[in-house]
């Protein structure tokens, strides 16, 4: 653990709530074009839109967060008082990151889809159809139960917590315990046990850190438990801050499934599964303005045995797609740890069996045996649409996912030839609802068959879009607006 000490010791005589309130700034610049003040201006002197052109990053400002909160001085230390304090930090933790990495040529691949995980959904940001999506999902009738019960408040009055509170953190770091109550009036309800949910003081946070923090090379991509708490109690509880906003935003997002999930085992297959699939559908009619065809699940099989087929079929001139929604949140473990197999092989297992089920159903269909499609001769292309995104980019995963893939065709008896004709596309739901809009632009077919044959096999669905149909991502706009226009904060700037 040599290679974290540099850090460490730079922190130790720093105060940690001015050290965590120079990261609020800077934060909620990169994310939310917040301004800087004086003392932190350069950091960006010449006012540049371009966050790479900076040279500091919003994963680097996670992860400093938590050393911060490890190592800094929590009631004294001196105040952060320049740019030059917090960028000298910065490099120590790269160096750190470098210092402690273990990466060769054998587990680079590896390597590079960890990246893709700490990096990616910082540089993507919470978008509109984040929002809207987690808001449609929950606020369907059996989940809206469940959100009542763990927190006391329904669907609707979680999120509009969530979202007032993202509100005020956009301009304000800290806010004082009666928040909640001075809001009341505003919102027709009290916040309380939503902010309550979202909240941990600082002590507590540090051990939690502490517990988690890995001492070698996952050095880096540790847990950090603001992900959890973004917000945390301070003075003894009469100040609560939020050191990076976009956490909070991100907690009210993706985050509200773990709070869900923790409650009981039986939510996601009795409630929450069945509210996504119909989310997908809806998103599916919104895109369609006449060029698709769009048929629902449907049951075939005798009497003795009725099967259910995929969940819709999307077709238009060209091709069909055979389209299977899955829940499928990837574990911690194979997020931030280096190639461990049994991780990897668990999660990537998950992700293999809905895979092989959508084989199973698209052989029957081949065969004739759905009542609501029959093979017309045209392109059919299985397509798994995850909540999550798996970030499956690397040839290692890739080679990994499809030996298991392999395994589970063997098991349910399907002739591996399917493969060559029929090969499986993933993607996760933001994707999706980008992607199938560009595809009701300029067919099905022209969309996905990069993604089955040749070079681009395994690619992400939004780095082929951005590099084949730019100009058809011009055209792509918020599936929901009306959604987002009652409930999306307006952040400074």
């Amino acid at each position: 653990m040599d290679f974290i000490k540099p850090l460490r010791n730079y922190l130790r005589p720093y105060n940690c709530v001015s050290f965590l309130q120079a990261i609020w700034f800077l934060s909620n610049h990169l994310e939310f074009r917040g301004d800087l003040p004086p003392y932190l201006k350069n950091a960006n002197p010449q006012g540049l839109r371009s966050n790479l052109a900076l040279g500091f990053f919003l994963w680097e400002l996670d992860t400093l967060a938590r050393e911060v909160i490890l190592h800094c001085e929590p009631p004294l230390g001196k105040r952060v008082t320049e740019w030059g304090q917090v960028a000298k930090a910065l490099n120590l933790l790269k160096k750190a990151e470098q210092d402690g990495s273990t990466i060769d040529v054998r587990n680079v691949m590896s390597e590079m889809t960890r990246i893709a995980h700490r990096q990616f959904h910082w540089q993507q940001g919470v978008t509109h159809n984040d929002l809207i999506r987690t808001r449609k999902i929950y606020r369907s009738p059996g989940m809206n139960d469940v959100v009542r019960t763990v927190y006391g408040l329904s669907a609707e009055e979680v999120a509009l917590s969530g979202f007032a509170a993202l509100a005020t953190y956009f301009q304000h770091f800290a806010m004082t315990s009666d928040w909640c109550e001075n809001v009341v009036s505003m919102l027709g309800f009290n916040p309380r046990p939503a902010i309550e949910n979202l909240t941990e003081d600082l002590f507590t946070i540090q051990k939690s850190a502490r517990e988690v923090r890995a001492l070698n090379g996952d050095w880096a991509y540790a847990f950090n438990p603001l992900w959890l708490h973004p917000l945390i109690r301070i003075e003894d509880g009469t100040r609560i801050i939020c050191p990076i906003p976009g956490l909070l935003a991100r907690r009210m997002t993706d985050g509200l499934y773990f709070d869900i999930a923790g409650h009981d085992v039986d939510v996601l297959s009795a409630h929450m599964g069945p509210a996504y699939q119909p989310y997908i559908g809806e998103a599916l009619d919104r895109a369609n303005n006449g060029r698709f065809t769009i048929l629902p699940e449907q049951p075939y099989g005798t009497r003795r045995q009725v099967k259910d087929s995929v969940d819709f079929i999307v077709a238009d001139d060209t091709a069909s797609l055979f389209l299977e929604t899955k829940l499928l949140k990837m574990g911690r473990a194979a997020k931030e740890y280096l190639a461990p197999d049994n991780a990897v092989t668990t999660q990537l297992r998950k992700l293999a069996k809905a895979i092989g089920q959508v084989y199973a159903t698209l052989t029957d269909a081949l065969a004739g045996m759905y009542p609501h499609w029959k093979p017309n001769g045209k392109p059919v292309h299985p397509i798994l649409v995850t909540l999550d995104n798996w970030n499956l980019f690397t040839h290692t995963t890739h080679g990994d996912l499809a030996t298991l893939v392999r395994s589970e065709l063997d098991r349910r008896g399907i002739d591996h030839s399917i493969l060559a004709t029929h090969q499986y596309v993933v993607c996760s739901a933001n994707e999706f609802e980008v992607a199938i809009q560009v595809m009701h632009q300029v067919s099905i077919q022209a969309v996905i068959e990069p993604l089955v044959k040749g070079e681009k096999v395994g690619w992400l669905f939004s780095g082929h879009l951005r590099q084949s149909f730019a100009k058809e991502l011009m055209e792509v706009s918020p599936l929901f607006p009306e959604g987002r226009r009652s409930l999306l904060p307006r952040p400074p700037g």
